[in-house]
């Protein structure tokens, strides 16, 4: 008994050491920005339906403090006023079951760069509640999501005046991709999808019930030409965008994806969208990198998220990919919107 007594108490011991020495590992890994960053929590009403939460990244005035944003720390100015000027509004619409820290990097990159970011939590697709993934207005009530947001920021928020309503831009991945481009005019197609998922199967079609058709979004509800530039990162449904229905997106639109993704995958998703688009745009294809690899590098805080988040190829060093990422994010919406940074 004394011996099944110590036991447990070492094992309680080695549990606090443990509990202790990561707590101070995250401590010691909090992101700290180039110039000082304000963070901001703020909920978007949408008329008969829920609020929608979205995370606000700026360059602000003030103190930054170690702020805590889900998992991960940071050095932050919590609801501090924003930098002088105006700034352009880059949204972002994450993946399924996403947070609004999905592409924090990349989100604090943009902002270390005088971009005011929001970042959308997803009602019925996020980390914590995933019920409206594959129900029929699912694509729909994303789309209108974005909408929304962007009314509360260029009309509600208390410092929308520090926002340049000329120059708005949306990254949106996975999911969050194919909802940014009904936004940018893109219409879809969906009962194209049952047939091509009966002959390639992929990914997306697991997340739809048997027998369901997703509803095609209304234009009139979706569309945004507020919305001057996209960025699309891993979007999947290639088989519900035809040519017709991109020929009234006009905005220009950079395409990323990763050689090695097998959720969306390249030929049938990324490469066939950029070629049925009006522009052409050219695609960035990521050697080694799989459908996750645009999330936020995980670091440290890996232990504690689901594995498929932080997967990546053997050899895919996914922070010094985001390193070349985020520039290369800054650096098309600062030409595509005409900004000159910071």
């Amino acid at each position: 008994m004394k011996m099944l007594l110590r036991a447990l108490l070492g094992l309680g011991a080695l549990i606090v050491v443990s509990v202790i020495g990561l707590g101070a590992a995250l401590v010691q890994s909090a992101i700290t920005p180039a110039r000082t960053l304000g963070v901001q929590v703020v909920s978007a009403t949408d008329g008969e339906m829920r609020p929608i939460s979205a995370v606000i990244y700026y360059p602000a005035r003030g103190e930054a403090k170690l702020t805590w944003l889900g998992l991960t720390p940071a050095m932050l100015a919590r609801d501090a006023p924003v930098d002088v000027g105006q700034h352009p509004l880059i949204l972002i619409s994450h993946g399924t079951a996403g947070s609004p820290t999905s592409h924090l990097d990349t989100a604090l990159a943009l902002a270390e760069q005088g971009f005011i970011v929001a970042a959308l939590v997803h009602n019925g697709d996020n980390y914590r509640d995933q019920s409206g993934v594959g129900a029929r207005n699912w694509i729909s009530n994303r789309a209108r999501e974005v909408v929304r947001v962007t009314d509360y920021m260029l009309g509600e928020w208390g410092q929308r005046s520090s926002i340049d309503p000329e120059r708005v831009g949306l990254f949106g991945f996975s999911a969050g991709a194919v909802t940014a481009l009904t936004n940018i005019g893109a219409a879809t197609d969906f009962a194209r999808v049952a047939q091509a998922c009966q002959a390639q199967p992929e990914f997306v079609c697991q997340l739809l019930a048997p027998g369901a058709e997703l509803a095609n979004p209304r234009m009139e509800d979706v569309q945004d030409l507020r919305i001057k530039a996209a960025l699309i990162a891993a979007p999947g449904f290639g088989m519900a965008f035809t040519a017709d229905g991109l020929e009234r997106v006009t905005v220009p639109v950079d395409v990323w994806v990763g050689a090695e993704d097998v959720n969306t995958p390249l030929s049938t998703n990324a490469a066939a969208i950029a070629q049925r688009l009006p522009t052409h745009p050219s695609v960035h294809v990521v050697e080694r990198a799989g459908h996750a690899s645009f999330l936020a590098p995980c670091g440290v805080t890996a232990v504690l998220m689901p594995a498929m988040v932080c997967a990546d190829s053997r050899g895919f060093d996914r922070e010094a990919f985001h390193r070349t990422f985020n520039a290369e994010v800054v650096s098309f919406f600062s030409r595509s919107l005409n900004y000159s940074g910071r």
